[in-house]
């Protein structure tokens, strides 16, 4: 197909030889243009210019650097091409192009014989050179959907074939259409608020485009797209759709873009969703739903992570703290996702672009807006880092799901609660122990970390709420300033305590849960470096390469070393403090009786002894496990479990009920053989621990100080533990100043702490082996007895994970 010109010259030449009279082409004819002029014109420019849709490659490749073949233009792409080249020629203010009849690129326009013509004398000059880079960010995204949709409706498979064996649903709540969140400027300032919308509304594509986007997926790949936006997005319509889809056997994905917080998302006029309403969805339908993945735009998205996966999702991601890019990256995790991405690589991919797209424009700013752009550029820089930071999406579930996945397997760790392994000391009572004087430290000395001030003793609780002291630093101000709320909270709690009388109630782990972004209680669940390192006296044959709470400590103590020794203001002593007193809450923990033994190697020698090499139960595992439900399967217990029935069907016919201890037995068989840890990590370590926790009288222990006491563990702390833990700290501090003056290896100051930590003395070391082999081996009783405890206790925790994780439903 020629281009434009040609034919428009063809149809004048035809009116010419009907009417003798040509319509002109009043850019290229003066009056009167005869018949040979246009005859002669034609000739001339069927030499010159090029088929359509090889113009179009041309283009395409130069701004986007892909080799593309002309039988993979789309209709979609041609206008992509025709967008590019006008918003180049407005940038570069060229008259070598006109501007395309009201603005309006058309595929006409860009192919036509002037446009053509002028693209290759602007091409000789240079002149796009300047632009080309800023078009192909700007237009990536269309040209990259469009790319793969033409794949797509290329592809020989229909629809039918390649979905023929599940239907697949998207629902997109949209309340916001991806504005920033709401008076944010508050913390940064309105002109870096300003700033920044303006570096997004130029890297993002338009609201209208990309919503036709999740329309037009409809047909592709998905048999159906419900966009509840305006007055739809309400609870009620979102409650109805899923619940209506789930009934119709549809496989949903679910996508939200609406402001929120770590508990809730706004609906139409700003009416809440709570996590408490997102619940409901599931116990109305009586189910887990099959929901595949849901992506978050709302701010603090993450908060919601656990509710989403109890409705039924397999995989969900929103972000960790406010959500300052939902464009582009929502645009971009939809093309990622569309292209056969899995989740966990579209999320990823989307952020890291994202922020790479803005802090490109950022810094190519002065280029987009030669005068705004110096203003917006010094405003932007001091904070974007930490506002992008913010924005990062945290993933949980079955990360490895993709667009095309009908097997529903969840990823979520199951925990039959999320106390098992919390054995340390609580968070006040970490708070006492660091309320020492050590110059420069006292009570009351502030340390301040992003504009909140922290006693050191509260930096010693910082342990339990970020998985190490660099996402502390990293840590947004809002939540410090909520977590240093709780820790005063408890801190208080245990002072009234310790006196006899506590003060006020102690933070709920839903308090620590929410002030974290939902991390609490998985950190909980994996603090394997809050015990104690290995130890063959206990286990033989077994060693531990995960941290323990002492190479926590040197790690920390040794960072905070060698900061004060690079320099002694009082930037660097407090800088050193910070560190330091993130370390010292490993310190304070092998203070706890509770943390006299390694939880890996526990797990691990627990694992031996019920499983084969397999990784199946073995005979003496399938006694133990039959006697625990034997004694377990009673009371409160039976009854909600009979109430349940496996979702896999048996033999692919029935599926059986939990209404027998048998069928229980089963259960807890399946449980150990295919999440292994959780009777490992949480409950055997919850056992030993609690048995050392609740010892009459403490453990014995000594140290090197030739001090001996009674040791205890968490909410059982008493004056003299609290003494002891004192000293260790004391000395802690003191090593920052003396190893400005001594330039012994750190080593040595190791050693003048951890000479204060208690070491079992040789009764109480029998006394941890006799325990440790009480509950790991599944021939004794207490194992089996102090299971049935632990289950009778927390059967509905267990029953919850049974069912998000699409294991169980009711009958």
């Amino acid at each position: 197909m020629k281009g434009n010109r040609i034919l428009m010259l063809q149809e004048n030449l035809k009116e010419f030889k009907r009417q003798e009279k040509p319509t002109r082409d009043k850019s290229n004819f003066s009056e009167g243009a005869s018949f040979r002029e246009i005859e002669e014109e034609i000739g001339r420019i069927s030499n010159r210019i090029v088929d359509e849709d090889v113009f179009i490659v041309e283009i395409l490749d130069f701004f986007f650097n892909r080799n593309i073949s002309e039988n993979q233009i789309s209709d979609e792409l041609r206008e992509i091409a025709a967008e590019c080249l006008f918003y180049a020629i407005k940038e570069i203010n060229t008259n070598l192009i006109p501007f395309p009849p009201d603005e309006k690129p058309s595929v006409s326009w860009l192919t036509s014989e002037i446009v053509q013509n002028g693209y290759h004398e602007l091409r000789k000059k240079n002149a796009f050179l300047g632009f080309k880079s800023q078009v192909g960010l700007k237009f990536k995204d269309d040209f990259e959907t469009a790319l793969l949709n033409s794949k797509i409706s290329a592809a020989p498979k229909t629809m039918a074939q390649s979905m023929s064996s599940a239907k697949t649903a998207l629902v997109v709540f949209m309340e916001n259409t991806g504005a920033l969140p709401f008076q944010w400027e508050n913390s940064v300032g309105k002109l870096v608020q300003e700033g920044l919308e303006k570096i997004i509304d130029y890297v993002s594509e338009e609201f209208v485009k990309w919503l036709n986007k999740f329309k037009e997926a409809k047909g592709k790949k998905y048999q159906e797209v419900i966009i509840l936006e305006d007055g739809k997005a309400t609870y009620e319509n979102l409650k109805v759709t899923l619940i209506d889809l789930s009934q119709k056997g549809y496989i949903i994905d679910v996508f939200t873009l609406a402001h929120g917080n770590a508990s809730s998302f706004s609906g139409y006029q700003g009416i809440s969703i709570s996590d408490r309403d997102l619940q409901n969805i599931r116990n109305s339908y009586g189910s887990p739903l099959p929901l595949r993945v849901v992506y978050m735009m709302n701010c603090v998205g993450s908060g919601l992570n656990d509710d989403w996966l109890y409705v039924g999702a397999k995989a969900v991601a929103g972000s960790i703290r406010n959500n300052y890019i939902p464009e582009p990256m929502m645009s971009k995790f939809w093309q990622n996702w569309l292209r056969g991405d899995t989740f966990e690589s579209a999320v990823k991919t989307a952020y890291n672009d994202s922020v790479k797209l803005i802090t490109h424009t950022i810094s190519n700013i002065k280029v987009i807006w030669p005068i705004p752009g110096v203003v917006i550029k010094a405003a932007l820089e001091p904070h974007i880092n930490r506002l992008l930071v913010d924005s990062e999406p945290k993933i949980e579930g079955n990360a490895s799901l993709r667009i095309d996945s009908v097997s529903l397997v969840s990823g979520k760790s199951l925990s039959l609660t999320g106390r098992y392994s919390k054995a340390k000391y609580d968070t006040g009572e970490h708070v006492l122990a660091g309320l020492v004087s050590a110059f420069p430290v006292t009570p009351t000395y502030n340390i301040p970390i992003k504009g909140v001030d922290f006693t050191y003793a509260e930096l010693i609780a910082m342990g339990d709420f970020y998985e190490d002291y660099d996402k502390m630093a990293k840590a947004s101000a809002s939540e410090l300033v909520k977590l240093k709320a709780l820790i005063d909270k408890s801190k208080r709690y245990y002072e009234g305590k310790l006196k006899g009388s506590p003060v006020g109630a102690n933070p709920e782990d839903s308090d620590w849960q929410q002030a974290t972004s939902g991390r609490y209680l998985k950190l909980a669940e994996d603090n394997f470096a809050h015990f104690a390192p290995s130890n063959s006296t206990y286990i033989a044959s077994f060693s531990s390469a995960k941290p323990n709470h002492k190479s926590e400590w040197e790690k920390y103590h040794g960072q905070a070393i060698s900061i004060m020794r690079k320099g002694m203001d009082s930037s660097a002593i407090n800088d050193a403090l910070v560190v330091n007193g993130f370390g010292d809450h490993f310190l304070t923990d092998a203070f706890a009786a509770g943390h006299l033994f390694n939880k890996d190697e526990i797990s691990n020698y627990f694992k031996m002894l019920v499983l084969n090499s397999s990784g199946k139960i073995n005979k003496q595992g399938e006694e133990m496990f039959g006697k625990i439900a034997s004694k377990s399967f009673k009371g409160k217990l039976k009854d909600e479990f009979s109430k349940h029935e496996t979702v896999d069907r048996l033999g692919g016919v029935w599926r059986p009920n939990i209404n027998s201890a048998d069928r229980f037995t089963k259960l807890l068989i399946g449980i150990m053989e295919q999440e292994p840890d959780i009777m490992g990590k949480t409950m055997v370590v919850k056992l030993i621990h609690d048995a050392l926790n609740n010892y009459s009288g403490g453990i014995s222990v000594t140290n090197n100080m030739g001090n001996k006491w009674q040791l205890r563990g968490d909410a059982k702390l008493d004056e003299k533990n609290l003494e002891a833990m004192r000293k260790a700290v004391v000395q802690s501090i003191n090593n920052l100043s003396d190893a400005l003056n001594d330039s012994s290896p750190a080593s040595m100051f190791f050693k003048k702490v951890w000479d204060y930590t208690p070491q079992p003395t040789a009764a109480s070391v029998t006394i941890i082996k006799n325990l440790i082999r009480n509950y790991t081996n599944p021939a004794r009783q207490e194992i089996v007895d102090g299971a049935v405890q632990l289950l009778q206790k927390n059967y509905q925790s267990l029953l919850d994970e049974l069912i998000k994780r699409n294991i169980l439903k009711k009958a």
